[in-house]
């Protein structure tokens, strides 16, 4: 037996935990979803002992509509109040690890100077090589052997010299690659998310100790559904089956397993507020009321006199930044810092809703209070260290052209991170630059990392589902359980599948369209509980398009275009014998008439139905007289005549239709 306690709180958030709390993770056994929104149903049963204590309900998703919830249990436990607070889990990264990779880092970095050493040493010895390859004078003359020899020195001594450079600079780009990527995996380790999640607490006294069942719910506004169709015909004479699904989406964080899923087509963020009409005053110069628009509400979360946690790190090395200044956006006066290990944490003041993290030498940033803990990368401003040497020589200063190289970090964009390496070698050899970690549009190595896919395909799953009528709504009960992630995907899901019969017409505009279209004629779809929604056609196994269910058409029929029958033929002629324009003093008559020609060069022998007009004037100066039009019904209100028949296989019809317009001679008119 339970009693029922609703509970519509502006929840108090709590700043201290009790250590008697009893934390319980209950399932999810229900979810609702609206077209804006989930409410999500959990049940559990837990073993208390008497008296007073308190439960938390923990690991609920983070977008937690406070006010909605609702919170049932058994009749031997009293309610005394019910509160949410906020709570964190970080994932664990071992300190170690990091290390271990900044240390392999480091052994890197010293090889990569070795190597640059070596190189610097090469196109030293290079140059001297060439600075001494004056063997004589003028006054004594080289001889033959000892020219020889000489030449052999040079050959074999540069061509040793270019053979090792070529491999340096190869081992050291492999370098720079390997430095890259750890420093992308150190970003990544770092940059690990935070898991944020509401925390509903339960005080409550209990009357004897036993099992006590427990059922709550909330609402959560990142989830949502929407209809859409698949109608198949099998061919001309076919019924129509209209297959009935809703693609659902959800971002709340949490995975549905296996639960019990509805499907309603309440929207519980929509305006409820009945409209108010006060009296109407004329006047000259009254502008008309202006209907007042009332905002949905949304979910807010008030985290006034909680604490929440933070860490700022290095968005390039994933270091944490030790003494980050942390100021309040309402009151710069008010700041805390980071520790040695980039953490923070701060009651937040009354009222405040952001705060800002600066560190020297770093973009600032501006960070919304909206979870317990968060984690934030801090990108450096551009640094450019260069002229790394210590003198002339070997290994040295500028001089000998091969010492100089820049390492440029550069800022991240938001959704990129870019590591590249590039080799610039210039043919001038008192000019060699190595550049590494330099970000351009020609760069050899990029490493790209986007958020999610795009353009990721929708899941899919066979169910059956009861509709259940309301007062208010419709819903549509799923009757197996349903698995849905939390991946803001659409995931399919089949409601059900209708059979209804259909009358199939061929329609044809040739004033607008020269083609004859096959549309099928549905009835009875009022009677079905559909909804507003997207519609796949398919015709014999074919995909023809997609068209739209609009089930607020007053019209006793659904019309769906099945696509152009090239079998049948409409040509629309203006005859030449009975069109003429005459002017009589300042008057002006028009006189048209149109011939029209169907055949059927094989189509269905189904009815055929074609439209045209008569033109109908708003100017008493224009004067308007319809003549005959044969085998047609006219509209008299909209001048729309409507042909329909049967044209059988190999038959061949005529229509036509004519009428005059007489209007003032000079005036400029538009007529066929």
């Amino acid at each position: 037996m339970f009693k029922f306690i609703l509970i519509t709180l502006a929840l108090l958030p709590l700043t201290a935990v009790a250590q008697n709390d009893k934390k319980i993770n209950a399932p999810i056994s229900q979810v609702t979803v609206f077209t804006s929104g989930a409410q999500i149903k959990h049940t559990k049963s837990v073993d208390l002992s008497g008296g007073k204590q308190v439960v938390v309900f923990e690991k609920l998703t983070d977008y937690v509509d406070p006010n909605s919830i609702q919170l049932k249990s058994s009749s031997n436990a009293t309610i005394l109040s019910v509160r949410t607070r906020k709570d964190f889990d970080e994932v664990a990264i071992a300190k170690q690890d990091v290390d271990a990779m900044n240390t392999k880092r480091k052994t890197y970095e010293t090889e990569e100077r070795k190597l640059r050493d070596e190189y610097s040493v090469l196109l030293y010895d290079e140059q001297l090589l060439l600075k001494n390859n004056d063997l004589g004078s003028q006054q004594v003359a080289v001889k033959i052997s000892e020219l020889k020899e000489a030449s052999t020195f040079f050959h074999s001594k540069l061509t040793e010299i270019q053979l090792r450079k070529s491999q340096l600079e190869d081992e050291i780009e492999v370098v720079i690659r390997a430095i890259n990527q750890l420093e992308q995996e150190i970003n990544t380790r770092r940059s690990l998310p935070v898991k944020n999640y509401t925390e509903i607490q339960v005080e409550l006294d209990v009357s004897a100790a036993g099992k006590i069942d427990f059922e709550f719910s909330y609402i959560t506004p990142n989830a949502s559904w929407k209809p859409y169709y698949d109608m198949r015909s099998n061919g001309i004479g076919a019924p129509v089956l209209l297959e009935a699904k809703g693609l659902v989406t959800q971002n709340t964080g949490e995975n549905w397993d296996q639960v019990q899923l509805i499907l309603s087509t309440n929207d519980p963020y929509d305006n409820t507020q009945e409209a108010t009409i006060d009296p109407w005053y004329l006047n000259y110069y009254t502008p008309a009321p202006v209907r007042p628009i009332i905002p949905r509400p949304a979910m807010t979360y008030n985290y006034s006199g909680e604490t929440v946690y933070g860490e700022v790190i290095d968005a390039v090395s994933g270091e944490p930044l030790a003494f980050a200044k942390i100021q309040m956006n309402s009151d710069p006066n008010t700041s805390v810092s980071t520790d040695a290990s980039g953490r923070f944490s701060f009651v937040v003041p009354r009222g405040e809703t952001m705060y800002t993290v600066n560190y020297l030498g770093y973009n600032g940033e501006t960070v919304y209070i909206d979870r317990p803990f968060r984690k934030i990368m801090l990108y450096p401003q551009s640094v450019a260290m260069e002229g790394i040497g210590n003198g002339s020589g070997p290994g040295g200063g500028k001089g000998t052209g091969a010492d100089y190289y820049g390492y440029d970090r550069l800022s991240k964009t938001q959704e990129e991170m870019v590591f590249s390496s590039k080799r610039e070698v210039a043919q001038d050899l008192d000019e060699v630059v190595l550049t590494r970690g330099s970000r351009r549009e020609d760069e050899k190595l990029k490493y790209s990392y986007a958020n999610g896919d795009a353009n990721a395909g929708l899941d899919y799953e066979q169910s059956i589902a009861t509709a259940v009528q309301k007062d208010l709504r419709i819903e549509f009960q799923i009757n197996t359980p349903f698995s849905i992630p939390s991946d803001n995907a659409d995931h399919r899901v089949a409601i059900s599948t209708y059979e209804m019969p259909a009358v199939y017409e061929y329609h044809a505009v040739p004033k607008l369209d020269p083609s004859v279209y096959l549309v099928a004629q549905i009835s009875g779809w009022e009677k079905l509980n559909l909804l507003n929604g997207e519609s796949n056609l398919y015709f014999d196994g074919t995909f023809i398009g997609k068209s739209y269910v609009d089930v607020n058409s007053t019209r006793d029929t659904l019309s769906f275009s099945l696509g152009k029958d090239r079998k049948l033929v409409v040509e629309r002629k203006q005859s030449e014998e009975n069109t003429k324009t005459r002017v009589a003093g300042n008057r002006t008559k028009y006189e048209v008439q149109w011939d029209f020609t169907i055949r059927n060069n094989g189509a269905a022998s189904i009815p055929f139905i074609m439209k045209d007009h008569f033109p109908i004037s708003v100017n008493n100066d224009i004067k308007v007289k319809q003549g005959s039009y044969t085998g047609a019904v006219l509209n008299e209100k909209t001048g729309i005549l409507t042909w329909r028949n049967t044209i059988n296989k190999g038959e061949a019809k005529q229509f036509s239709f004519n009428y005059s317009v007489d209007y003032s001679k000079g005036q400029v008119l538009y007529l066929e």
